[in-house]
């Protein structure tokens, strides 16, 4: 192990800011599209693991400017490194700019646009975050999906493909879903659980210390973003199976928001169910 490797990590060195005088080292270059409270705390490990990582780029969606300023004041990045949307990427300027950065890592969190191929391929290694215990549930929201038809749940980290969460798999875990948990329930779990599964593998990652394996395409379960839509209607005059209806129900509650509803006198009635293991609701 060289001194990059031990110093790399935080939890390794309690004064990782502070550079060693008498060694060279080599700098880990980052390139970071972070979105959602998973983005801001990868935003945030990556800083305290300065100056052995470097965020070279930082990506934000714009869609909170907000949230995404706390992102850029979390990583302390100079603002002519910030870009935000999907079609900064497009442009062949950006594109030369990116290829001087000299990537070691691009580090996609919760990323909503698929990136080309001449933009993963700038760096010598590509993760891919999924909150899914992949092949199983490629695309969007795994985690409804699996409440509603009982697939195995789980977070990925992942190399970039062409395809949507097809890349060879850096290392994953089963995360189950429990008997009360709505869908906000184990969106929020799984958010935790794939930031951890980062931390502990970043440097194993980073170091070549583990090896990507392949997914087993053929057990590949794929949803579409538009899907989610035809689960929300409760037909009132349906038979329904009273543990399919409560995993529709379950699955289509997120926090104090419901998406699932039956139609009576013309209107639309929104559901909202919560869970519990005693008669006290909070």
């Amino acid at each position: 192990m060289n001194l990059r490797e031990q110093q790399s990590n935080p939890r390794n060195n309690e004064t990782q800011n502070e550079l060693p005088t008498h060694h060279i080292y080599e700098p880990n270059y980052i390139a970071l599209f972070a979105n959602h409270l998973p983005g801001l705390k990868v935003a945030e490990y990556l800083s305290r693991c300065a100056p052995y990582d470097q965020i070279r780029a930082l990506y934000l969606t714009g869609e909170n400017i907000d949230f995404d300023e706390t992102i850029i004041q979390a990583t302390g990045i100079s603002r002519d490194r910030v870009f935000t949307g999907p079609d900064v990427i497009k442009s062949q300027n950006h594109l030369d700019w990116l290829e001087k950065q000299e990537l070691d890592a691009i580090v996609c969190v919760y990323w909503p646009w698929l990136l080309n191929e001449n933009v993963f391929t700038l760096a010598k290694k590509t993760i891919n975050f999924h909150p899914a215990f992949l092949p199983i549930n490629r695309g969007w929201f795994p985690h409804v999906h699996s409440l509603i038809d009982g697939s195995k749940t789980g977070v990925t980290l992942h190399q970039i493909e062409k395809g949507a969460d097809t890349g060879n798999i850096w290392a994953q875990k089963e995360i189950p879903i429990l008997s009360t948990d709505t869908a906000k329930d184990i969106y929020d779990r799984l958010q935790n659980e794939i930031v951890k599964l980062f931390e502990e593998k970043w440097d194993d990652i980073k170091f070549g210390r583990i090896k990507a394996t392949p997914q087993n395409h053929s057990a590949a379960i794929y949803h579409s973003k538009n899907e989610i839509e035809k689960l929300d209607k409760v037909d009132l005059d349906a038979s329904y199976k009273a543990k399919d209806l409560l995993n529709i129900l379950k699955a289509r509650t997120f926090g104090n928001r419901g998406f699932a509803y039956f139609e009576e006198n013309g209107e639309k009635i929104y559901i909202n169910i919560k869970l519990s293991k005693t008669t006290k609701f909070e």
